[in-house]
Order: C-alpha cells, then sequence, then structure tokens
C-alpha cells in the first residue's frame, strides 16, 4: 500500500480539530432529540427514564446524516489506488482492503452501509452484516437495493457479542453452534472495533467465526501511540480531552484509546498466531491514527 505523507503544519492543526467538530454536530443531534421528545411528543421525563433510548435514536439520526454528507459530497482524491502515490486520508485506507474479500462474509457493523459498493466481488458469495442500531435498517437495506446486492446482503440485527449473533445467524440458516472451524471466508471491521462493550472479548470471539485459512480485514482508528516515533503526545492529550468532552457517549459508544492492534494480534495466541499479519500504521500525528491490514487464520 503506498505510504502516507507527512501532514503539513495547517493540516496537523485541522486534523486536531476536525474529531471536534464531529463531537458538536453529534452533541446537536442529541440536543434536538431531547427537544423534540419534550416539547413535540409531550413525553416530559423521557429525557430522564430513557436516555438509552434517546441516546440511541440520536445517533442513528446522526450517522444518517454523516453518511450521506460524505456519500453526496465530492468524491475523495483517491478511489480504488491513490492517483499521487500517497495515502491522504483514513477513507482512502478502506479499497485495497475490502479488495481482499472473499466467500461468505460477516460485515461488522455496517452502519448505513457506507463500504457496501466495495462488496460487490463476484468471489463474494454472501453478506451478513450485523447492525444493532435499528435506525439504521433502512438506509442499509437501501444501499442494498441500489448496489444491487439485496439477494446477497442479509441484515442481522445484533450486535456481534457471540451470545446474540450466534442464534441470529442461525435464524438465518448458517450452522454456527458448535461448528468448531468457523463459517466466515472474510469478516470485515471498519471503524467498529472502537465501539464494542468488550474489545477483546468480541475480536476472539469473531476469530472463533472465521474459518481456517480465513481473513480478519480490518480498517480501525486507535489510540495514539505517542511513545513511538511515528506518534504524537499532543494528538494524545487532544483523545484524552475528547473523552472528556463525551466523546463515547454521543458518538455511538465509539472510544479513542483502544490498542487495537494489541487485541487483534492476542486473538490468535492459543492457536500459535496468525498464518499471515500484514497490518500498517497511519496518521500518527491526529487524534484519529489508524491500523488497516489483513489477518490470516491458520489453515
Amino acid at each position: 500500500m503506498a505510504a502516507s505523507s507527512e501532514p503539513s503544519t495547517k493540516e496537523w492543526v485541522q486534523s486536531l480539530v476536525e474529531p471536534g467538530m464531529l463531537l458538536f454536530w453529534a452533541m446537536s443531534y442529541y440536543a434536538r432529540v431531547n427537544f423534540e421528545t419534550v416539547f413535540q411528543r409531550r413525553q416530559l421525563l423521557a429525557p430522564l427514564l430513557q436516555t438509552s433510548k434517546l441516546r440511541d435514536e440520536a445517533f442513528g439520526r446522526f450517522w444518517v446524516a454523516f453518511s450521506t454528507t460524505r456519500a453526496d459530497g465530492p468524491p475523495p482524491p483517491v478511489a480504488d489506488a491513490p492517483a499521487s502515490g500517497q495515502i491522504q486520508c483514513s477513507s482512502d485506507l478502506i479499497p485495497p482492503i475490502l479488495a481482499r474479500a472473499s466467500g461468505v462474509v460477516l460485515d461488522v457493523g455496517p452502519g448505513t452501509g457506507t463500504q457496501m459498493p466495495l462488496l460487490r466481488s463476484p468471489a463474494i458469495k454472501a453478506i451478513y452484516g450485523a447492525e444493532p442500531c435499528a435506525g439504521l435498517h433502512a438506509e442499509l437495506r437501501a444501499r442494498a437495493e441500489a448496489e444491487g446486492l439485496a439477494d446477497k446482503y442479509h441484515i442481522v440485527p445484533t450486535s456481534v457479542v457471540a451470545a446474540e449473533l450466534v442464534p441470529a445467524l442461525e435464524a438465518r440458516g448458517l450452522s454456527v453452534a458448535g461448528s468448531g472451524s468457523g463459517v466466515f471466508d472474510t469478516i470485515v471491521c471498519v471503524r467498529v472495533l472502537c465501539s464494542v462493550p468488550d474489545m477483546r472479548r468480541t475480536v476472539a470471539e469473531l476469530y472463533g467465526l472465521l474459518r481456517p485459512g480465513g481473513r480478519l480485514l480490518v480498517v480501525e482508528h486507535v489510540v495514539n501511540p505517542w511513545r513511538t516515533p511515528k506518534g504524537s503526545l499532543v494528538a494524545r492529550v487532544m483523545q484524552a480531552v475528547y473523552g472528556w468532552l463525551g466523546w463515547s457517549w454521543f458518538v455511538g459508544d465509539c472510544c479513542l484509546n483502544r490498542d487495537t492492534e494489541a487485541a487483534l494480534r492476542a486473538a490468535a495466541a492459543a492457536d500459535g498466531g496468525w498464518e499471515e499479519v500484514e497490518v500498517d500504521r497511519w496518521f500518527g500525528r491526529s487524534p484519529l491514527p489508524y491500523v488497516s491490514g489483513v489477518l490470516v487464520k491458520r489453515g
């Protein structure tokens, strides 16, 4: 994959404040939903008694708006391959990673399906999108129709916690429980492991769902590696500031300080490690640094 260029001072400053703008946008949706609930729906105590429900509604509406803005905006400078030979933003990391998907695919937390155009390969037999936010299902279903994947894409309305996901997959005809050898050829994690309640347990359970030789495809933002030459102490401080301001609360339980690569590597430790690990780090001077790559389960 092409290397990323070192940001200019202006670009670096922008990268420090952009998460704050996103956080403010998410806050505005939470305030709006609470206002509508009290003054339009006349549910005066709902903000106190139905906090979780209103928070989910606010995040769903925010994420639909955010995803639509990204989809309807000008095309990024990079499509399938960076014309300039440089990775310029996190979205540039996704196409070459998802190009490795094949067989039966688990799409973890697909949201509104913004990555769905990258999953139209004829090598893909079926896709199961595990999305717990019911407010995103209509957009996800519409995206599958628009991309010609309505017959291939199956929405699973649960999280990826095994206790919820396995019964839901069984109900859709996948024999998961007791298989012992996994059921998926590919598992896709794009900007989602930051939000699962117990990342290490989730990654371990996803590993168990992979068939031998199966691929785990990841593009995830992580804790800033500020102790390394590629990291930034200022960016790490900004991660902490945004966390203190309520990032996780307003942005769908997203955490900015997870060491996702360590959890991914640990998931296969009991089997002697992954057969192959191709993981790169990106944007180390930003509050949203990324890891991306492919991990292959031993055959």
